[in-house]
């Protein structure tokens, strides 16, 4: 079965299919609220603006919850256009709708995960994410028995998790282990499969939520906090939290799928491990090293600033990286993949890359860019509504309590409600409220980044919970139970570990 039709075959179920009356009765109310919620009388401090750009938010979550995650951009493009100029007063455009765009598809953000969607796009034609995987699978460790097996492919899930967006490294694995699933004779509706599908799916998602590498929520919220603090994107900082924290829950999952749930595994023991070999990506040929030369450069260049914060934070490059910021060097490799034309054809086809990633997620940042960012705007009397309101509720509070709160809410939040909205309604407001308590706001960043992209267990949470629901092997109670213990286990162990981490390194 190819990957397209893998694709084809999951996500039908997941696509809308709303009545033509049902879809535009939805449509004309989220309009309306876009529309009319700026004539509600503003709570001081709010202004008019705020109150505007407050019913352009919760239209648009309506409209991406319900509707559709596209064209309700555009509508919230047009509308920001006539408030741009209240909003941003010193702004040099000759026109609000000229300032929408820049604050929304000029967004850097934006660029940013565009870049990333065409490298993991290069990584994955010249076959480095499939050899990353079948070096986990093939290893001796693997085939020793098959718990051993079954942790090295939720494993390698894991780690190619934490470097691809994590719809397509799902949709990677799942056509990896829909293979193996036929090789090994395993059936539809086998207890063995269901787990695989749960755990796989479950360990991209926390591979999501440990690093920021190609993933567009954690760059997207980790802006919005460089926005409103000034303090530029530390991709190494946001690591060394997220990857302990992020592997502890993930050995919690396995463990209680290995001790608790243990599924028959009686299948196994006439399966010859062997046959793996025969699948396992032959040497290297010279595109593949030339693009894994340049993506590892590319990471190196990514992190360096933050070790080297560390250990001598004044010097040279630690300042010229800061100015360059972390698109540069992404944009530089692309130029580099797209020149370099070994054998006469160019290591990334522009062209074919942007005609096949995904663009829904760069519309969906858009319109959030463009409302986030705006937010933390002092016209719209929403920050000091917010310090005001919300920050007098931690008073009191120790930080580690403070911090505990806000991954726990964020999780719970956000498996009940889609991580989008959950993640920008805790940013926005946490850190005006770590500001005004003293609390270094990065940390409350970390705990937003890591909280609010661990959704396990209905489909509105997050695209992977919908796609493990529909898949053929799998069935969605057994996604939603065992999401349940997840969504538990990671509001402890982040409640505990974030904060003492986070300490550690800002």
């Amino acid at each position: 079965m190819s990957e397209a039709n893998l694709s084809q075959k999951i996500t039908p179920e997941l696509a809308p299919k709303p009545k033509n009356l049902s879809y535009y009765i939805k449509s004309i109310i989220g309009i309306a609220i876009m529309l009319f919620f700026q004539y509600i009388p503003a709570p001081p401090p709010i202004t008019q603006p705020g109150m505007a750009l407050l019913g352009f938010f919760i239209g648009l979550v309506v409209l991406w919850t319900l509707v559709d995650l596209v064209w309700p951009t555009f509508v919230a493009i047009i509308l920001f256009g006539f408030i741009a100029k209240d909003i941003y007063p010193n702004s040099w455009q000759l026109a609000g709708i000229y300032e929408a765009g820049q604050q929304s598809f000029g967004n850097w953000i934006v660029i940013f995960v565009i870049g990333t969607l065409l490298l993991a796009h290069a990584l994955q034609k010249v076959g480095t994410i499939r050899r990353i995987t079948f070096w986990f699978l093939t290893r001796n460790f693997a085939k020793k028995n098959p718990w051993t097996f079954t942790f090295m492919f939720l494993l390698s899930s894991l780690v190619v998790g934490c470097f691809l967006d994590v719809t397509v490294a799902q949709f990677f694995m799942l056509f990896i282990a829909h293979e193996l699933f036929e090789e090994l004779g395993f059936k539809k509706g086998d207890h063995w499969p269901k787990i695989v599908i749960v755990g796989l799916s479950f360990s991209v998602i926390i591979a999501f939520a440990m690093t920021p590498i190609c993933h567009t929520l954690p760059i997207l919220w980790m802006g919005i906090l460089s926005g409103m603090t000034g303090e530029p994107v530390n991709f190494f900082s946001y690591m060394l939290v997220g990857i302990p924290v992020g592997f502890i829950i993930w050995l919690i999952m396995f463990f209680w799928f290995r001790y608790v749930v243990k599924p028959d595994i009686s299948q196994f023991e006439k399966v010859n491990f062997d046959f793996l070999d025969s699948k396992k990506p032959g040497p290297m040929d010279k595109r593949e090293k030339w693009v894994a030369t340049v993506c590892l450069l590319l990471v190196i260049a990514w992190i360096i600033p933050g070790i080297l914060s560390f250990i001598a934070p004044q010097s040279a490059i630690v300042a010229f990286m800061d100015r360059i910021t972390v698109t540069t060097p992404l944009l530089l490799a692309i130029v580099i993949l797209a020149v370099v034309r070994p054998g006469g054809e160019p290591l990334l086809d522009l062209k074919e890359a942007f005609a096949n990633i995904s663009w829904t997620p760069v519309v969906l940042l858009a319109g959030i860019m463009m409302i986030a960012g705006s937010m933390g705007e002092a016209t719209t009397g929403i920050p000091d509504w917010i310090a005001q309101n919300i920050v007098p509720l931690a008073s009191g509070m120790s930080p580690f309590l403070t911090i505990a709160i806000i991954c726990i809410l964020s999780i719970i939040l956000t498996n009940i409600a889609n991580n989008v909205p959950v993640g920008i309604i805790f940013v926005t407001v946490g850190v005006p409220m770590a500001l005004s308590i003293g609390l270094n706001p990065v940390i409350i960043g970390m705990a937003v980044c890591i909280g609010a992209n661990l959704a396990f267990t209905i489909p509105p949470a997050f695209v992977p919970v919908g796609v493990a629901y529909s898949d053929p092997y799998c069935a969605p109670g057994t996604v939603f139970r065992n999401g349940v213990f997840m969504t538990i286990v990671s509001c402890i162990v982040t409640a505990i570990l974030v904060y003492p981490l986070s300490l550690l390194f800002f």
